[in-house]
């Protein structure tokens, strides 16, 4: 992270193999973690919800660029950031709460150098804190063109099974938090798109890490 106002704790951490032919080895692996995310207490969105979508978005923003937006290349490359994202970015609304689907990428030096992306679902379950669904794919077996020489469905088939399964069921004070901000705000679902951010960010002026300034960005209505 950039800074120390982020705290996590792991839920769940998986990984499967996927085989090839006897003999043959390993051709990929899926892997699957969940953590609980939140701010340490003196840096708190103390005035916002989690729950309200707009302010989740700006949460997102500031989590997601303390993440991946301050890491890039040296020297010559400073300008290029480590990683690109979000990408693919889908709002659903199968949870009682507002959540989002996305893909983070890691790019190496060469602009158009893209790695396999971690794809992260993500959604509040109190006004503070919120889970981090994390799949990654990684393939060992490639042909001689540089393409993957194996069936890679059952890897996706696996990771759509397990997404699919995701339920959220809130607690009676939770439910009423939600209930009220649906009140005040009407559609609780997060934006439709969302374009990738402007990263590395530090070469862009620095963002201030004091909770106060993030609440001052949320305008009426967020």
């Amino acid at each position: 992270m950039a800074n120390d106002c982020w705290g996590s704790i792991g839920l769940l951490g998986r990984m499967w193999a996927f085989y090839g032919p006897w003999m043959t080895g390993c051709k990929g692996e899926l892997s699957l973690s969940m953590s609980v995310i939140g701010r340490f207490e003196d840096f708190a969105f103390d005035k916002i919800s989690f729950f309200n979508p707009k302010a989740f978005e700006a949460v997102l923003v500031r989590y997601l660029n303390d993440r991946y937006g301050h890491k890039n290349w040296e020297d010559d490359m400073a300008h290029i950031p480590r990683y690109y994202g979000p990408i693919d970015w889908q709002s659903h609304t199968h949870l009682p709460v507002p959540s989002a689907s996305f893909k983070i990428y890691r790019r190496g030096e060469d602009v158009g150098d893209l790695a396999l992306p971690d794809w992260l679902f993500v959604f509040p379950i109190t006004e503070k804190y919120f889970v981090e669904v994390c799949f990654a794919q990684e393939f060992y077996s490639w042909d001689e063109k540089g393409d993957v020489a194996f069936d890679t469905g059952p890897l996706q088939e696996l990771q759509d099974k397990i997404f699919n399964s995701i339920t959220l069921e809130l607690g009676p004070e939770t439910q009423a938090k939600v209930d009220q901000i649906q009140a005040e705000v009407g559609n609780m679902q997060l934006c439709k798109e969302f374009a990738p951010l402007k990263w590395p960010t530090n070469i862009y002026p620095p963002e201030p890490t004091e909770a106060p300034e993030i609440q001052k960005s949320l305008k009426a209505g967020y």
